[in-house]
């Protein structure tokens, strides 16, 4: 009987472990700051301190391959950060608010700014891997509000799936206002809770 043992990553493994995270740091924060139009691989391997043809060891399809996966790590990023946030949490508004806090201190860093503007410069380049977080956001924001419903703290013909779709809205747009104007992060925040709370104050007796 052979039994698989996992192992921790050999060295050389780490080290493609760490460049590949360079290249996407340098690569979301240069987006960030210049957009996608304004970012190219001479500048983003300039950035990381590597060679034009490392970024294309890592990425063969050039810069859109590139974008996508900063784009694709920091939504995992988001999503991670929110569903750990909200584990030791039981009040459904502190729930929600773990979301919207993920997504905006992820949003006021320098390599998270990019995913929180996604101008339109960069959209297209990123339909086919955008939503999943959001998808993500939306359905554990839909079992909060099903789970008050349940016990009678929101009317019975509450819109759950309606409202779990707003919220997640209204969480996105946060991090957009979050990403280019850091300074309103904890108002944002709060705002996020006043609408959450004021959802949640209803009773079934309405």
């Amino acid at each position: 009987m052979t039994v698989e043992v996992d192992r921790a990553p050999g060295l050389r493994e780490r080290n493609r472990i760490r460049t590949r995270d360079d290249i996407l740091d340098s690569a979301a924060a240069l987006l960030g700051e210049f957009g996608y139009n304004g970012t190219t691989l001479d500048d983003v391997a300039k950035h990381a301190g590597l060679s034009r043809k490392t970024i294309y060891a890592y990425f063969p399809n050039g810069r859109d391959e590139m974008v996508q996966a900063a784009y694709v790590r920091i939504a995992k990023q988001v999503e991670q950060r929110g569903m750990l946030a909200r584990e030791s949490l039981t009040d459904p508004v502190d729930r929600i608010v773990a979301l919207a806090e993920a997504l905006i201190r992820t949003a006021i860093t320098p390599e998270g700014r990019f995913y929180g503007i996604l101008g339109p410069d960069v959209t297209p380049v990123l339909t086919s891997v955008m939503g999943s977080t959001s998808r993500s956001f939306t359905q554990l924001i839909h079992d909060d509000l099903a789970e008050s419903m349940a016990q009678s703290n929101l009317p019975p013909a509450t819109p759950v799936d309606e409202l779990a779709h707003l919220l997640t809205g209204t969480i996105r747009a946060a991090g957009n206002i979050a990403a280019v104007e850091p300074r309103r992060a904890k108002l944002l925040t709060e705002a996020v809770r006043m609408m959450a709370a004021g959802l949640l104050s209803g009773s079934a007796d309405e």
